[in-house]
């Protein structure tokens, strides 16, 4: 009853590093991603610091930072001045990549992604995968990817049917509204992702 199971699992796992010939640009991205982020996610040997080092130089030019940071404070982004929105940028890239090696420690075992089909529609491609963790339940993560000035970009990642963008979005105007404005907000951020 075991070996069927095992045949299985290790068939997903091969499948996330297997980029079949119609795979689009968007899904081209997301497997590249996969590969370079499996071997870092899965080196327990490596500090949390180190890991969100590596991350940021993996998903940096996979992600349209700008766009992202716009999305996540939503009407809030018109009303920073164009030094808040710089800074923010910076501060919410390190936060979100912190955040998530800091998850990401927390695993025992191997980490792996099956990347599955793409769906098209408008300017926008999401890509299903799955993460694969020992002992736990596989988690769905579907990438919003957009062609960007001719580049493919990743602008919002949605967990288990909750997307990144919308969930953060309303955490960060809480934030906003209780800590008296956009300052408040790099202010925490700054703390969270350790910049005096």
């Amino acid at each position: 009853m075991r070996f069927p199971i095992i045949a299985i699992l290790c068939c997903v796992v091969a499948a996330a590093f297997a980029a079949p010939a119609s795979a689009g640009p968007a899904k081209e991205l997301i497997q590249s991603l996969a590969s370079a982020a499996t071997p870092v996610l899965n080196d327990k040997d490596i500090s949390s610091a180190e890991r969100a080092q590596r991350m940021q130089d993996i998903l940096r030019p996979a992600f349209d930072r700008d766009e992202m940071a716009k999305s996540l404070l939503g009407r809030y982004w018109l009303r920073a001045t164009p030094e808040q929105q710089t800074e923010l940028i910076v501060l919410l890239e390190s936060y979100l990549v912190n955040a998530y090696a800091s998850r990401v420690d927390s695993i025992e075992g191997h980490v792996a992604f099956d990347i599955q089909g793409e769906t098209a529609s408008g300017g926008r491609t999401m890509v299903a995968s799955v993460v694969i963790r020992p002992q736990e339940p596989p988690v769905r993560v579907d990438w919003q990817v957009e062609d960007i000035g001719g580049t493919h970009s990743v602008t919002d990642i949605i967990v288990e049917g909750v997307s990144l963008v919308v969930s953060q979005r309303a955490d960060f105007a809480s934030v906003i509204r209780q800590r008296g404005g956009i300052d408040g907000l790099i202010g925490l951020l700054r703390d969270r992702v350790g910049k005096p």
